[in-house]
């Protein structure tokens, strides 16, 4: 195996990956929701349903470890995931009916999210086992620029050419135009991960019970549990309502929404190695305690700015937003599988993605009972973001101090 070689298709497949993702995720695909006439709360679940279907994720480690991480069996997973996201085009070409497009759409989003979440673990698993130590880093900050650069041109094209189609009374047309990219975009990802190696993986055949228990018991590892818990679940809530917002209430254009989504992925991708180089010393506040201030003040803004003058202050939202993302990949990518156990990767990757699907259950839950279609209910999620990122600013400094007594 050639090691750089194998590097570069890595880096560009994730790239690939990552970027359809971003495409494919609450930001276009909500404004196509919106398009087809989906309710608040519809859309508000969608966002958070990527995030929830990760308790499937427990059982991802048990079935793949039986069945030796086939590359075939990854590969067919992969192509289901991948082109149940372009199956929303047709949606609209079915039925004028509001319950069966919210249906369909479901059902599509659904297949997309669960073929993900199966798939997800073996990949990152191939690509950490395949990579350096040294290099993880270095991979974790340039896939993030590179993919957020892309992201970038895209939205800002896409917005204008969705203004366009709008403003000719032909939204639908621009969305396929978008489908077709995320497509052809797919189509590449597939190709390339075919002919890229995929590791030897060494890991013993492993039960469901094994799989919650081993990674719950490690002290070691309850401390990167209950951050990645708390964080999901203030930005899950902050965020499952944020493109309905800016799209239905503030009614901003497709250009200005492009224009926010540039700023968050070019932000994104500057502070990518900003956040890298913290993190080299592994000490993990230099990455949560500035994330956590920096979400604060974005949900803090979205709160507390009156609706007519918050349109001028969405750009200084994002940035903030971009930053906060940014530090927290870097984390993600880093901190879970370096506080695991040998050959026990995999485990606590789905163990710490369990989890976070099991504290994003309860967000529609909890945003039902406060939820009207109104945008100052709206404002009241934003509000219980901001008190859960304080928990966790308060719990990382407390926690630390713990840490440093016992050294």
């Amino acid at each position: 195996m050639n090691y750089k070689k194998e590097y570069k298709k890595y880096l560009a497949s994730s790239v690939l990956d990552t970027a359809n993702n971003k495409i494919v995720s609450s930001s276009f695909i909500s404004a196509f929701a919106i398009y087809l006439g989906l309710r608040d709360f519809a859309i508000g679940i969608y966002v958070l349903l990527d995030t929830m279907t990760n308790v499937i994720q427990i059982f991802a480690a048990p079935l793949f470890s039986k069945i030796g991480q086939s590359k075939k069996v990854v590969l067919i997973n992969y192509s289901i995931y991948r082109i149940s996201s372009v199956c929303f085009a047709i949606i609209p070409f079915i039925s004028d009916n509001l319950s069966i497009r919210t249906i369909y759409f479901f059902i599509f989003a659904s297949i997309y999210a669960i073929t993900g979440e199966m798939g997800y673990i073996t990949f990152v698993n191939w690509r950490m086992t395949l990579l350096k130590k040294e290099d993880r880093a270095k991979f974790a900050s340039t896939r993030n620029a590179i993919k957020n650069t892309i992201v970038l041109a895209f939205s800002l094209i896409m917005g204008v050419v969705l203004n366009q189609f709008t403003l000719n009374n032909h939204e639908l047309y621009g969305f396929i135009i978008l489908f077709f990219i995320v497509f052809i975009i797919s189509l590449i990802d597939i190709c390339l991960k075919v002919f890229t190696y995929k590791p030897e993986i060494i890991q013993e055949k492993i039960k469901i019970k094994d799989n919650i228990i081993i990674p719950a018991k490690d002290k070691k590892f309850r401390r990167v549990l209950v951050t990645c818990g708390l964080n999901r679940f203030a930005y899950g809530m902050g965020t499952m309502y944020l493109n309905v917002f800016l799209l239905r209430y503030l009614k901003i254009n497709y250009i200005y929404y492009s224009i926010l989504n540039v700023i968050l992925n070019l932000t994104d991708a500057f502070s990518s190695k900003f956040w890298s180089a913290k993190s080299k010393e592994r000490k993990w506040e230099k990455l949560i305690l500035p994330m956590s201030i920096l979400f604060i003040a974005a949900f803090t803004i979205l709160f507390s700015i009156d609706n007519s003058y918050l349109i001028y202050f969405l750009p200084i939202v994002y940035i903030l937003l971009g930053f906060g993302n940014s530090s927290y990949e870097i984390f993600d990518n880093i901190a879970i599988y370096e506080n695991s156990k040998d050959r026990m990767q995999t485990s606590y990757v789905t163990f710490e993605r369990f989890i976070e699907g099991i504290v994003t259950i309860f967000l529609p839950i909890l945003s039902h009972t406060i939820l009207s279609e109104n945008t100052n209910i709206i404002k009241i999620t934003f509000a219980i973001s901001i008190i859960f990122y304080i928990i966790l600013f308060v719990y990382f400094i407390r926690t630390n101090k713990l840490s440093e007594e016992e050294i």
